[in-house]
């Protein structure tokens, strides 16, 4: 069974980035691993807080996450789809929808939410829509610092419609 996947609507990654995203994710975890030895157990999350920073996958892009409440908020990215020549947009609504803490120094947030994506490609009229549904996992350390998996089921929705599968692991700077 072969999946179709429409340009722009962010799909598989290319060969060997995957391995490059793991050795990054653990290299980010050695790095932010001794900062996290150093908050206070089980603070809370802020009420309103904003968090910036850069996610690897479909697209690469610098992203922002505006939370809203307790493990929700509005994600925001723009950077480069596939390595390629074209630019990708999107936002997102994620509803935090179960909490949960690993050790002491952890919380973790399971969450799915919709969105829509733009791709454009800038030598020609190329342009994709998509509907987005991201479902991921955040982690925030006691440090201000979050790391982030999340996969995006995708629905294009403009000439060149179907069904595609895209994904970021990234790191946060939470302010």
């Amino acid at each position: 069974m072969s999946l179709s996947i429409p340009s722009g609507l962010g799909a598989l990654v290319p060969r060997g980035t995957a391995r490059r995203l793991t050795l990054l994710s653990v290299a980010v975890a050695t790095i932010l691993s001794p900062v996290v030895a150093l908050a206070d157990p089980r603070e809370p999350y802020p009420k309103s807080v904003a968090s910036l920073g850069v996610a690897f996958g479909d697209p690469t892009a610098v992203d922002l996450k505006i939370w809203t409440g307790e493990g929700s908020g509005i994600d925001f990215g723009i950077g480069f789809n596939r390595f390629s020549e074209r630019l990708g947009l999107y936002a997102e609504y994620e509803l935090g929808l179960v909490d949960f803490w690993i050790g002491d120094s952890v919380r973790g947030i399971f969450y799915i939410g919709v969105g829509g994506a733009v791709a454009l490609r800038y030598r020609n009229d190329d342009t994709s829509v998509a509907l987005i549904i991201p479902i991921g996992l955040n982690f925030r350390f006691r440090a201000p610092v979050e790391v982030f998996v999340e996969g995006r089921p995708g629905l294009a929705l403009l000439d060149k419609s179907g069904f595609g599968i895209g994904g970021q692991v990234g790191v946060r700077y939470v302010f």
